[in-house]
């Protein structure tokens, strides 16, 4: 469907129940694919019809940052000229005694919390030595500077900001020096502060029970040759017991032996409601007892939840209902299994107060946490890790970063907007509502709002998953390695299907839910806005 058709009688083509927090939405959006053409409908979404919050996003590390700086010059003499050119940003200076300048504003950016952090610079300068300085926004630059550069450049140590809920306000000075001076940057990028901390952790999830019970050994040169130093088991629980504890307990100490930590891993959004809750215990009751009964070489090093909790119908309707029950959830399965217990996170989750508050609230009961920052590019890793690194760092939890590997199918999402006569009708029963998609255009009944064809965004696989694309892995892998140390929090990689030519070793669990969970459906701009916008 590419416009409005007309026709006498619409063909209902496809329905679905969709929770609704205002009667009257102005937008909803039908997430699916397209086959053979055809757009084929899989869920509804209706965005929140509030304005938009303006954010402001991280730096990102290891990236260079001239493109997202604005250079302003500075000083009563009027002697500085910077003009932007194809390689970077031309400084010329002439001769003069009061300050002079240029700030390099981060406008719509804030410095990394929590990080230690050292700014390197790098370009071409003439003449006497420019200085570089950080100083607080609207402040005036030292003097004398806080580093000279040389010629090629140079590099400055920043003080590690609080990791507090307030963005830290800084920019970068360059200060002319008082004779005739020129300096052509090329590039301006944050580094790790802390280059002699390496963290090369990667741990992966193996949802298939069957390949480590029919193939330990495989399983287990995989898990090397992968160089992991963890792993997270879904196990098989049958009649209140751990199905096949021996064959789990002889895999334990297979790959203990090789340096490697199994653990348990438990999710299903179903969790975070009541009768849900009840399953759950008593999994985690069975998986206790195998604890317990396991010599020490076999038993797990832990057990993690990745409850999804935002998958739930009810999840539109009240957010913070939802979040306060997954807490409560996590607190009831750390109770039952008698220690802290490892969670998964989506990144958005800490931009709600819901979320954060849910997430203050298991702070005592967590050994540590996995944050799904489900993108490609370096620069948007490090930017969606950020928040939850700078809370990990304040409240002394370990975090993991996790990628995605496994295979994603194209999203199409189509918008559509109220209208008197559309091919969408919405038809409310209290808070909850049928979205009813046909064939062409239906007129707006008294019991059912209609909708219009607007837009259609595609969703790019390849910004979420690796797609399996081993050599683009391998350097990410690397690259974030060597970046996120910078905060104390940082605890290595998680990776999602790290290796879809195992199928059945670490191939992915579900697909397109996963996908939308942690796609914020925004521009690259605005990364961290949560996915009921739109």
């Amino acid at each position: 469907m590419t416009g409005e058709m007309e026709h006498d009688e619409p063909i209902l083509l496809w329905s679905s129940r969709v929770a609704v927090a205002t009667p009257a939405p102005s937008r909803i959006v039908i997430e699916g694919s397209e086959s053979d053409g055809r757009f084929v409908p899989h869920a509804v979404r209706i965005p929140d019809d509030g304005p938009a919050q303006t954010m402001k996003v991280p730096l990102p590390v290891g990236e260079n940052l001239l493109d997202r700086l604005h250079a302003r010059p500075f000083g009563s003499e009027e002697r500085v000229e910077a003009e932007r050119s194809q390689d970077g940003l031309v400084i010329r200076c002439g001769e003069g005694t009061a300050p002079a300048g240029v700030v390099l504003e981060t406008g719509s950016f804030h410095f990394p919390r929590a990080a230690h952090l050292r700014l390197v610079v790098a370009g071409l300068g003439s003449g006497e030595q420019f200085g570089l300085s950080l100083v607080e926004r609207g402040g005036d630059a030292p003097s004398p500077p806080q580093v000279l550069l040389d010629a090629k450049g140079g590099s400055l140590k920043l003080p590690p900001s609080r990791p507090t809920d307030v963005p830290p306000s800084r920019q970068f000075v360059i200060s002319c020096p008082s004779g005739q001076a020129s300096l052509r940057l090329k590039s301006v990028a944050l580094e790790p502060g802390l280059p002699s901390r390496q963290i090369s952790n990667t741990g992966t999830w193996l949802w298939r029970a069957d390949a480590w019970l029919q193939r330990p050994a495989k399983v287990e040169q995989w898990a090397v040759a992968s160089q992991l130093d963890r792993t997270f088991l879904q196990l098989k629980i049958d009649k209140g017991e751990v199905a096949h504890s021996t064959a789990l307990a002889e895999f334990v100490t297979r790959l203990d032996r090789r340096g490697i930590s199994a653990h348990a891993v438990e999710g299903d959004p179903a969790m975070a409601t009541a009768d849900g809750l009840g399953h759950a215990l008593r999994r985690v009751a069975a998986i206790r007892r195998y604890q317990i009964a396991s010599p020490p070489r076999a038993r797990l090093a832990g057990l993690q939840f990745d409850i999804e909790s935002y998958l739930l119908s009810d999840f539109a309707l009240d957010p913070t209902a939802i979040w306060a029950q997954w807490a409560e959830t996590i607190q009831a399965l750390s109770s039952a299994w008698g220690e802290p217990v490892s969670v998964v996170v989506p990144f958005w989750m800490l931009d709600s107060e819901a979320g954060a508050a849910a997430m203050a609230a298991v702070r005592p009961v967590i050994s540590n946490l996995t944050v799904m920052a489900y993108r490609t590019e370096i620069g948007q890793v490090t930017a969606l890790s950020e928040p939850w690194l700078a809370w990990g760092t304040l409240n002394g939890v370990p975090v993991s970063v996790a990628l995605e590997n496994g295979p994603l199918g194209a999203e199409v999402h189509r918008t559509f907007l109220r209208a008197e006569t559309g091919s969408l009708l919405l038809s409310m029963a209290g808070r909850r509502a049928t979205v009813s998609l046909f064939s062409h255009p239906a007129v707006a009944r008294q019991d059912a709002l209609a909708y219009a064809f607007h837009h259609e965004t595609r969703v790019n696989p390849a910004r979420i998953s690796f797609m399996n694309n081993r050599d683009k892995l391998a350097v990410a892998r690397a690259k974030l390695a060597r970046l996120l140390v910078a905060w104390p929090s940082f605890d290595g990689l998680m990776i999602h299907a790290l290796d879809e030519t195992h199928r059945g070793f670490g191939g992915p669990r579900i697909l397109l839910p996963e996908a939308r969970a942690n796609e914020p459906q925004a521009s690259d701009s605005d990364l961290r806005r949560r996915p009921a916008a739109d």
